[in-house]
Protein backbone atom coordinates (compact mmCIF):
# COMPACT_ATOMS: atom_id res chain seq x y z
CA UNK A 1 0.00 0.00 0.00
CA UNK A 2 1.58 3.14 -0.80
CA UNK A 3 0.81 6.19 1.46
CA UNK A 4 0.62 9.42 0.12
CA UNK A 5 2.27 12.12 1.77
CA UNK A 6 1.21 15.78 0.74
CA UNK A 7 3.19 18.79 0.20
CA UNK A 8 4.31 20.90 2.78
CA UNK A 9 1.06 23.74 2.89
CA UNK A 10 1.68 26.89 0.93
CA UNK A 11 0.23 29.49 -1.11
CA UNK A 12 -0.46 28.08 -5.16
CA UNK A 13 -1.41 29.30 -8.53
CA UNK A 14 -3.65 27.01 -10.67
CA UNK A 15 -4.84 28.21 -14.12
CA UNK A 16 -7.67 26.23 -16.09
CA UNK A 17 -9.62 25.63 -12.57
CA UNK A 18 -12.67 25.38 -13.63
CA UNK A 19 -12.48 21.59 -14.63
CA UNK A 20 -10.20 18.83 -15.75
CA UNK A 21 -6.59 18.86 -14.15
CA UNK A 22 -6.91 22.37 -13.10
CA UNK A 23 -9.74 21.22 -10.77
CA UNK A 24 -8.18 18.28 -9.84
CA UNK A 25 -4.70 20.01 -8.77
CA UNK A 26 -6.31 22.85 -6.92
CA UNK A 27 -8.66 20.46 -5.40
CA UNK A 28 -5.96 18.29 -3.53
CA UNK A 29 -4.01 21.20 -2.91
CA UNK A 30 -7.16 22.83 -0.35
CA UNK A 31 -7.39 19.46 0.81
CA UNK A 32 -4.25 19.59 1.86
CA UNK A 33 -4.25 22.92 3.54
CA UNK A 34 -3.08 25.23 0.73
CA UNK A 35 -4.28 28.90 -0.04
CA UNK A 36 -4.97 28.42 -3.69
CA UNK A 37 -5.70 31.31 -6.58
CA UNK A 38 -7.92 29.45 -8.56
CA UNK A 39 -8.19 30.59 -12.65
CA UNK A 40 -10.34 30.08 -15.31
CA UNK A 41 -12.46 32.37 -18.18
CA UNK A 42 -15.77 33.41 -17.16
CA UNK A 43 -18.05 31.34 -17.33
CA UNK A 44 -21.67 30.54 -16.04
CA UNK A 45 -20.69 28.42 -13.50
CA UNK A 46 -17.08 30.32 -12.90
CA UNK A 47 -16.51 31.71 -10.21
CA UNK A 48 -18.89 29.87 -8.30
CA UNK A 49 -20.54 31.87 -5.53
CA UNK A 50 -19.15 29.92 -2.93
CA UNK A 51 -15.45 28.54 -2.26
CA UNK A 52 -13.65 27.15 0.57
CA UNK A 53 -11.79 30.17 2.87
CA UNK A 54 -8.91 29.21 1.28
CA UNK A 55 -9.40 29.56 -1.98
CA UNK A 56 -9.62 32.70 -4.35
CA UNK A 57 -11.43 32.00 -7.64
CA UNK A 58 -10.69 34.51 -9.99
CA UNK A 59 -12.17 34.99 -13.87
CA UNK A 60 -9.06 34.80 -15.75
CA UNK A 61 -7.90 35.17 -19.02
CA UNK A 62 -4.42 33.98 -19.23
CA UNK A 63 -3.69 35.47 -22.46
CA UNK A 64 -4.12 38.76 -21.24
CA UNK A 65 -0.87 40.85 -19.79
CA UNK A 66 -2.23 43.46 -17.65
CA UNK A 67 -4.62 40.58 -16.01
CA UNK A 68 -1.37 38.40 -14.46
CA UNK A 69 0.27 42.26 -13.42
CA UNK A 70 -2.78 43.18 -11.75
CA UNK A 71 -3.13 39.87 -10.05
CA UNK A 72 0.79 39.81 -8.65
CA UNK A 73 0.42 43.05 -7.39
CA UNK A 74 -2.69 42.15 -5.32
CA UNK A 75 -1.32 38.45 -4.22
CA UNK A 76 1.72 40.01 -3.31
CA UNK A 77 -0.26 42.48 -0.84
CA UNK A 78 -2.17 39.18 0.29
CA UNK A 79 0.14 36.49 0.39
CA UNK A 80 3.27 36.75 2.02
CA UNK A 81 4.64 34.21 -0.31
CA UNK A 82 4.59 31.82 -3.52
CA UNK A 83 5.28 28.25 -3.48
CA UNK A 84 3.93 26.97 -6.65
CA UNK A 85 2.40 27.91 -9.62
CA UNK A 86 0.09 25.56 -12.06
CA UNK A 87 -0.13 26.54 -15.93
CA UNK A 88 -2.83 24.14 -16.50
CA UNK A 89 -5.52 26.02 -18.55
CA UNK A 90 -5.40 24.91 -22.78
CA UNK A 91 -8.17 24.76 -25.56
CA UNK A 92 -7.29 22.65 -28.67
CA UNK A 93 -8.06 22.08 -32.44
CA UNK A 94 -8.29 19.47 -34.66
CA UNK A 95 -7.32 20.10 -38.38
CA UNK A 96 -5.13 19.23 -40.83
CA UNK A 97 -2.46 22.23 -42.07
CA UNK A 98 -4.26 24.12 -45.03
CA UNK A 99 -7.84 23.44 -43.56
CA UNK A 100 -7.07 25.32 -39.21
CA UNK A 101 -8.49 28.86 -39.75
CA UNK A 102 -6.10 31.35 -38.83
CA UNK A 103 -8.29 32.49 -35.77
CA UNK A 104 -8.23 29.03 -33.85
CA UNK A 105 -4.27 29.01 -34.49
CA UNK A 106 -4.40 32.02 -32.62
CA UNK A 107 -6.85 31.25 -29.76
CA UNK A 108 -4.68 27.39 -29.38
CA UNK A 109 -1.07 29.08 -29.38
CA UNK A 110 -2.04 32.51 -27.03
CA UNK A 111 -4.23 30.28 -24.65
CA UNK A 112 -1.80 27.60 -24.36
CA UNK A 113 1.66 28.98 -24.90
CA UNK A 114 1.23 32.43 -24.64
CA UNK A 115 -0.25 32.14 -21.13
CA UNK A 116 2.06 29.21 -19.73
CA UNK A 117 4.69 32.11 -20.89
CA UNK A 118 3.27 35.31 -19.44
CA UNK A 119 2.51 32.96 -16.01
CA UNK A 120 5.89 31.99 -15.81
CA UNK A 121 7.57 35.69 -16.75
CA UNK A 122 5.03 37.35 -14.20
CA UNK A 123 5.65 35.64 -11.32
CA UNK A 124 9.28 33.18 -11.71
CA UNK A 125 10.93 36.37 -9.84
CA UNK A 126 9.18 35.84 -6.76
CA UNK A 127 9.29 32.19 -6.94
CA UNK A 128 13.05 32.74 -6.78
CA UNK A 129 12.41 35.26 -3.69
CA UNK A 130 11.21 31.93 -1.47
CA UNK A 131 13.40 30.36 0.98
CA UNK A 132 11.66 27.44 0.94
CA UNK A 133 11.58 25.19 -2.09
CA UNK A 134 9.71 26.59 -4.92
CA UNK A 135 7.81 24.73 -8.05
CA UNK A 136 6.60 25.18 -11.47
CA UNK A 137 4.30 23.25 -13.50
CA UNK A 138 3.22 23.27 -16.82
CA UNK A 139 1.08 21.40 -18.72
CA UNK A 140 1.76 19.94 -22.02
CA UNK A 141 0.69 17.13 -23.85
CA UNK A 142 2.45 13.60 -25.25
CA UNK A 143 1.35 15.77 -28.66
CA UNK A 144 4.37 17.87 -27.90
CA UNK A 145 6.79 15.19 -29.08
CA UNK A 146 4.83 12.86 -31.10
CA UNK A 147 3.34 15.98 -33.58
CA UNK A 148 0.10 13.91 -34.21
CA UNK A 149 -1.78 14.98 -37.66
CA UNK A 150 -4.08 16.54 -37.50
CA UNK A 151 -3.33 18.07 -34.28
CA UNK A 152 -0.50 20.21 -35.63
CA UNK A 153 -1.42 23.94 -33.60
CA UNK A 154 -1.89 22.02 -30.33
CA UNK A 155 1.28 20.07 -31.03
CA UNK A 156 3.20 23.22 -31.87
CA UNK A 157 1.57 24.73 -28.64
CA UNK A 158 2.16 22.43 -26.48
CA UNK A 159 5.72 21.78 -28.26
CA UNK A 160 6.19 25.42 -27.30
CA UNK A 161 5.55 24.67 -23.37
CA UNK A 162 7.89 22.26 -23.01
CA UNK A 163 10.86 24.11 -24.41
CA UNK A 164 9.95 26.46 -22.21
CA UNK A 165 9.97 25.20 -19.51
CA UNK A 166 12.89 23.21 -20.22
CA UNK A 167 14.87 26.52 -20.61
CA UNK A 168 13.43 28.11 -17.11
CA UNK A 169 15.09 24.69 -15.75
CA UNK A 170 18.57 26.06 -17.38
CA UNK A 171 17.88 29.49 -16.20
CA UNK A 172 17.64 28.23 -12.58
CA UNK A 173 21.02 25.83 -11.61
CA UNK A 174 20.14 25.64 -8.33
CA UNK A 175 16.75 24.05 -8.61
CA UNK A 176 14.68 27.45 -7.66
CA UNK A 177 12.16 27.20 -8.46
CA UNK A 178 12.11 23.57 -9.38
CA UNK A 179 10.53 22.47 -12.50
CA UNK A 180 8.39 19.73 -13.92
CA UNK A 181 6.31 19.72 -17.22
CA UNK A 182 3.68 16.78 -17.35
CA UNK A 183 2.76 15.23 -20.84
CA UNK A 184 0.04 13.54 -20.35
CA UNK A 185 -1.96 11.15 -23.04
CA UNK A 186 -5.84 11.05 -23.65
CA UNK A 187 -7.29 11.11 -19.80
CA UNK A 188 -10.71 12.05 -18.41
CA UNK A 189 -11.18 15.66 -18.60
CA UNK A 190 -13.04 18.47 -20.02
CA UNK A 191 -10.73 19.09 -22.60
CA UNK A 192 -12.42 18.34 -25.94
CA UNK A 193 -15.64 20.51 -24.79
CA UNK A 194 -13.03 23.99 -25.98
CA UNK A 195 -11.95 22.12 -28.50
CA UNK A 196 -12.00 22.84 -32.48
CA UNK A 197 -12.93 19.75 -34.86
CA UNK A 198 -12.66 20.43 -38.84
CA UNK A 199 -14.13 17.32 -39.42
CA UNK A 200 -16.02 14.54 -37.76
CA UNK A 201 -14.12 11.62 -37.89
CA UNK A 202 -11.64 13.85 -35.95
CA UNK A 203 -14.06 14.70 -32.95
CA UNK A 204 -15.41 10.86 -33.28
CA UNK A 205 -12.16 9.84 -32.32
CA UNK A 206 -11.27 11.96 -30.34
CA UNK A 207 -14.29 10.72 -27.78
CA UNK A 208 -13.73 7.62 -28.30
CA UNK A 209 -9.97 7.90 -27.13
CA UNK A 210 -10.94 10.17 -24.15
CA UNK A 211 -14.19 7.66 -22.93
CA UNK A 212 -12.07 4.72 -23.19
CA UNK A 213 -8.68 5.66 -20.93
CA UNK A 214 -8.44 4.54 -17.41
CA UNK A 215 -7.22 7.61 -16.69
CA UNK A 216 -8.86 10.77 -14.68
CA UNK A 217 -8.08 13.71 -14.12
CA UNK A 218 -7.79 13.02 -10.34
CA UNK A 219 -5.35 10.21 -11.02
CA UNK A 220 -3.38 12.27 -13.23
CA UNK A 221 -3.19 15.26 -10.67
CA UNK A 222 -1.69 12.87 -7.67
CA UNK A 223 0.86 11.77 -10.16
CA UNK A 224 1.49 15.17 -11.27
CA UNK A 225 1.70 16.19 -7.54
CA UNK A 226 4.19 13.33 -6.34
CA UNK A 227 6.52 14.31 -9.50
CA UNK A 228 6.70 18.06 -7.81
CA UNK A 229 7.57 16.51 -4.24
CA UNK A 230 9.70 14.44 -5.68
CA UNK A 231 11.06 17.28 -7.87
CA UNK A 232 10.68 15.47 -11.06
CA UNK A 233 11.26 17.47 -14.34
CA UNK A 234 9.08 15.22 -16.84
CA UNK A 235 5.35 13.23 -16.01
CA UNK A 236 4.21 11.28 -18.92
CA UNK A 237 1.22 10.11 -18.23
CA UNK A 238 0.26 6.30 -19.83
CA UNK A 239 1.45 3.50 -20.57
CA UNK A 240 0.83 3.95 -24.51
CA UNK A 241 2.72 7.33 -24.10
CA UNK A 242 5.15 6.36 -22.05
CA UNK A 243 6.19 4.22 -24.83
CA UNK A 244 5.92 6.43 -27.89
CA UNK A 245 7.67 9.37 -25.69
CA UNK A 246 10.74 6.85 -25.81
CA UNK A 247 10.15 5.64 -29.21
CA UNK A 248 10.35 9.26 -30.38
CA UNK A 249 13.76 9.58 -28.98
CA UNK A 250 15.32 6.33 -29.88
CA UNK A 251 13.55 6.91 -33.68
CA UNK A 252 12.06 9.59 -34.74
CA UNK A 253 11.68 8.59 -38.03
CA UNK A 254 10.14 5.43 -37.43
CA UNK A 255 7.86 7.35 -35.36
CA UNK A 256 6.90 9.37 -37.85
CA UNK A 257 6.10 6.79 -40.32
CA UNK A 258 3.82 5.23 -37.19
CA UNK A 259 1.75 8.18 -36.75
CA UNK A 260 1.30 8.51 -40.66
CA UNK A 261 0.00 5.03 -40.85
CA UNK A 262 -2.43 5.36 -37.94
CA UNK A 263 -3.75 8.51 -39.56
CA UNK A 264 -4.40 7.04 -42.48
CA UNK A 265 -6.24 3.79 -41.48
CA UNK A 266 -8.47 6.37 -39.36
CA UNK A 267 -8.88 8.31 -42.38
Amino acid sequence: MIIRRPLPPGHAIVTGAASGLGRAIASRLIADGWQVAELDLAGPNWPPPAREASSLAIAFDVRDATAWADLLARLRREWPSLELLVNAAGVGAAGEVGTLPAEQWRRVVETNLLGTALGCETFLPWLREQSRRSHVVNVASIAASLAIPAMSAYSASKAGVVALSEAIAAECPRGRPGVTVVCPGFFRSGLLDTWHFTSHAAAREARRRMEGTRWTSDRVARRVLRAVQRNRRYVVVGLQARWLWRLKRLAPRATTALMRLVYRRLR
